[in-house]
């Protein structure tokens, strides 16, 4: 039954489910232990590192990968052949950081030691092009597989990052356990070239797939760059334990982000067949309109219990991070605006890139003047802004580039009705519960 459910949107999505909700398990175990908020702070600026000097050219990549692979007739020297790809930028970025660490230490970190360089540039080498394992899957179309390598791999992850720690040791055995569970990702992804026959390497396809990404990993360098940003904010003014307090609130509502990245991600290859765009258009909005009937109410509980809940699910010493979590919380009514997956699946990705300029320069220009009046959770408020202008600039771009009007792939009275809601919520419960 539950087979017979599973498409690749739905697949894909708790796929994601898996992954963050091994994150916030892990936090937990974390904030229960006897680490302290220092230690905690340093597992989390490694993670925090990783993703700041991948996230943006590893996303756009992939995102091109997608569309592209939609109209390959042998998706084998694609597959292939981005992950050679995304290896060699791997190892490039690697032997950068190592080369220009005092810039982090010194300027980024408040004069702190990057922690664990050499795991770090190890991490990047084969954490990184092991992302690459679940868009096989994807691209595939491989969805029961999918859940099954969810499952083992984080399951994985799970018990080596926190074993050591329930076992007394310190915090590198966790980053350590950490870097372990990426190599044996890695090691499984080349099972899964071997077991596909799909070792074969195409010239052409890189070139193709450079010249689609590098507009959208310029774009998601300036877009996804504002978690990062917000993140060098706080190391900038504050200490590492009100760093960890930051992390902890700045998670958004793990469904939405999941699910809506998902839904994004799964329909670009369905975009790429621009014969079916009024059939796809359809399709989005049906599934925009499902994830809006559960996520807002979801998102509506979870303003009202967070204040009270997570000086009990962490520590009272987290409770600020409520707060921040809770302005996070509003960036759902921007995650279900979807205008950068038609223009993405089309492969109109110029837009895209200014749009992320934009918000870019609105988030730190906000937060850099927030913080001085509200704290991290000014820096927080910054960037709710900046991602609603972005969505809204970019649903400006299809209507007038392409003639699509937002109707047409979103269910906009149900939005508005939920978004207004979700916001006097908000008012309502850092009212009552200061």
């Amino acid at each position: 039954m539950i087979k017979n459910r599973l498409n690749t949107v739905s697949s894909f999505q708790l796929f994601q489910m898996v992954r963050y909700g091994t994150l916030i398990l892990i936090g937990i175990v974390f904030a229960k232990s006897t680490l302290s908020q220092s230690a905690i702070g340093e597992f989390e600026t490694f993670v925090f590192l990783a993703g700041a000097v991948s996230f943006f050219w590893l996303n756009g990549l992939l995102k091109a990968l997608l569309p592209l692979s939609s109209g390959q007739k042998e998706s084998s020297a694609a597959l292939f052949s981005s992950f050679v790809l995304i290896s060699v930028f791997s190892l490039l970025v690697g032997i950068l950081l190592f080369l220009v660490y005092p810039v982090f230490s010194g300027f980024l970190l408040k004069g702190k030691q990057v922690p664990e360089l050499n795991l770090l540039v190890f991490y990047l080498v084969f954490g990184v092009p092991a992302n690459l394992s679940e868009y096989v899957y994807l691209v595939k179309k491989k969805n029961r597989a999918l859940l099954i390598y969810a499952v083992i791999s984080f399951s994985v992850q799970f018990i080596l990052v926190v074993l050591p720690v329930i076992l007394g040791q310190t915090v590198i055995w966790a980053i350590r356990g950490l870097v372990v569970s990426a190599v044996l990702r890695y090691i499984w992804l080349w099972g899964m070239f071997v077991y596909y026959a799909e070792i074969r390497f195409s010239k052409s396809f890189v070139k193709e797939h450079i010249k689609l990404g590098m507009p959208l990993v310029a774009a998601t360098l300036l877009s996804g760059s504002a978690q990062f940003v917000d993140g060098f904010i706080v190391t900038s003014h504050f200490d590492e334990s009100t760093f960890a307090v930051f992390r902890y609130g700045a998670r958004e509502l793990p469904l939405a982000t999941l699910l809506a990245n998902a839904l994004s991600s799964a329909m670009l290859p369905e975009f790429g067949k621009k014969e079916k765009l009024k059939e796809n258009l359809q399709k989005l909005k049906q599934s925009v309109a499902r994830l809006i009937h559960f996520l807002f109410p979801l998102t509506a509980v979870l303003l009202l219990a967070s204040k009270p809940l997570f000086p009990v699910i962490f520590n009272p010493d987290f409770a600020e991070s409520a707060t921040v979590f809770n302005i996070y919380l509003l960036l759902l009514i921007s995650r279900l605006l979807m205008p950068q997956t038609i223009l993405n699946g089309l492969r109109q990705t110029r837009q895209i890139m200014f749009a992320a300029f934009f918000e870019l320069v609105l988030n730190v220009s906000l937060s850099l003047l927030f913080v001085q009046y509200w704290g991290i959770a000014g820096i927080a408020f910054a960037t709710f802004i900046a991602y609603l202008f972005e969505k809204i600039y970019l649903t400006t771009v299809v209507r007038r580039n392409l003639n699509i009007r937002l109707s047409e792939y979103h269910p906009v009275k149900y939005y508005l009705f939920y978004s207004l809601g979700i916001i006097a919520i908000f008012i309502f419960a850092e009212s009552v519960f200061p």
